[in-house]
């Protein structure tokens, strides 16, 4: 073995102990000089640069293989043995200059890191992984647990609705405290419907969404509510409340009325407002009749 690692150094024109770069430098060298394609119009000349340039190859990818399993190259410790002049004779040689002295080789030389910085680069690597996903698991545990408490960065993108009550609460005292048993109603301000029924999960124009329940208002007060089972809201009609005919519309009612009773419509088109499959029709603004469906009920007076 020790042989034919001799015989690749002879080939590449190096000595035993010469550096990992020095060895590179003179293997881009070699075949940069032998490359096939200078030699397009002597064919005999252009297989013996092939021959050469496979030769030059194999001999640096082995000193190659040994460097990157051992991290040095091969007889590195040895005292180094006198060069042997390559076995091509002047007439073997070919005749024509290299005339590309700054070109790059054709054949790549791939840069090879000694097994003690692949370890090293793999741990680091590792460590970093674990602690980006650490990370990202506290985060998302924190936003579920408290999802509505560190609100403040988000401010800019929060309702409007979102925001009137975020204004009452600090222009009050900051004694709001949720009252068991306490309700509300019709005409209740959004301000107590956030004490009464806590943090909506979403909130959209003028509907706050508990779950699958909805409260809908009208110029900051409960207008009407929508109360699915799963998700039970404290609400309740009172004989202090507003009259419930206040929450329907009919003919002759303005787009106004509709929009605050029946709230904003899936499709607009001027003088047909489509909540799903149900249909409102309108003439000068005012409501002329409607098409009601029962997968889509409208607030209409009978």
């Amino acid at each position: 073995m020790t042989k034919e690692y001799t015989k690749h150094y002879r080939i590449l024109g190096v000595e035993p102990g010469v550096s990992w770069v020095q060895l590179r430098k003179a293997y881009k060298g070699l075949v940069n000089t032998w490359h096939p394609d200078r030699f397009q119009q002597n064919p005999r000349q252009k297989n013996m640069a092939e021959e050469r340039t496979k030769e030059i190859t194999q001999s640096y990818q082995e000193l190659a293989e040994y460097y990157k399993d051992f991290g040095v190259l091969p007889l590195a410790t040895k005292a180094r043995e006198t060069t042997v002049t390559d076995g091509l004779s002047s007439e073997n040689s070919p005749d024509t200059t290299p005339v590309y002295e700054n070109q790059e080789s054709s054949v790549s030389a791939t840069d090879i890191t000694p097994p003690q910085a692949h370890k090293g680069q793999r741990y680091k690597l590792n460590v970093r992984v674990m602690a980006a996903t650490a990370l990202a698991g506290i985060t998302y545990l924190i936003w579920q647990i408290m999802p509505w408490e560190h609100s403040d960065g988000l401010s800019q993108f929060r309702s409007p609705l979102e925001q009137s009550v975020d204004k009452k609460k600090d222009g009050d005292s900051g004694q709001h405290v949720h009252t068991p048993g306490k309700y509300f109603t019709v005409g209740t301000p959004l301000g107590e419907v956030y004490d009464i029924q806590g943090t909506p999960t979403k909130t959209e124009q003028d509907i706050w969404y508990y779950g699958n329940s909805k409260v809908y208002f009208a110029k900051g007060k409960v207008l009407r509510w929508d109360e699915n089972p799963s998700n039970p809201l404290k609400a309740m009609i009172t004989s202090g409340s507003e009259k419930m005919n206040a929450m329907f519309f009919g003919e002759g009612s303005s787009k106004n009325e509709v929009l605050t009773i029946q709230g904003r419509p899936d499709r607009d088109a001027g003088n047909v407002w489509e909540y799903g499959v149900s249909r409102v029709y309108f003439d000068n603004d005012r409501v002329k009749s409607w098409d009601e469906s029962p997968f889509n009920p409208l607030r209409v007076r009978e």
